[in-house]
């Protein structure tokens, strides 16, 4: 009997304890749909957020030659992005963040993305640590230390602010 609850328990804990990825709530400031939480790129995919990412992300080219650049730089490199689906600057500048990294050949096992209602708050994702003002925010850690981040909009390019903060460490 003991055999059979260990294994009842394996098998269906990581169901009671796992955190819902792309969950979509209604905010009831907006009256709509909102991506809430840990979200991942499939979450940006999906209707009514799809329409946003379609529309961007070709649209955003990245420099070549400030590319070739950044590839030299993202050893032991971890991204987090905080955005809101409600955002209009989250809607344009993570589909083209996502153009960057796929230039890089960025592996988006690195990248955390979290999605927060209008009062910045990501539900059972906690992020008081992260002083988020501004969405969207992207924060740049190596060896788990912050090394630099991009708020709201890029004082020039995403890719050339990227490069700012990778060679200033």
């Amino acid at each position: 009997m003991r055999k059979l609850v260990i294994v009842f328990f394996v098998l269906f804990s990581g169901n009671i304890f796992a955190q819902e990825i792309n969950r979509i709530i209604v905010d009831p400031d907006l009256n709509s749909n909102i991506l809430f939480g840990k979200i991942n790129r499939d979450g940006l995919t999906l209707e009514p957020f799809k329409k946003y990412f379609d529309e961007e992300y070709p649209k955003y080219i990245p420099d070549e030659n400030i590319v070739k650049q950044l590839k030299k730089k993202l050893g032991n490199l971890r991204l987090v992005i905080v955005m809101g689906s409600w955002c209009d600057d989250s809607r344009e500048r993570v589909p083209a963040f996502f153009k960057v990294l796929d230039a890089l050949k960025f592996d988006e096992a690195h990248v955390d993305i979290i999605a927060v209602n209008r009062k910045k708050t990501a539900g059972d994702t906690d992020i008081s640590g992260l002083n988020i003002e501004r969405v969207p925010t992207f924060i740049f850690y190596r060896k788990d230390r912050e090394i630099g981040r991009i708020v709201e909009k890029p004082s020039s390019t995403l890719e050339k602010n990227m490069l700012l903060i990778l060679s200033q460490e």
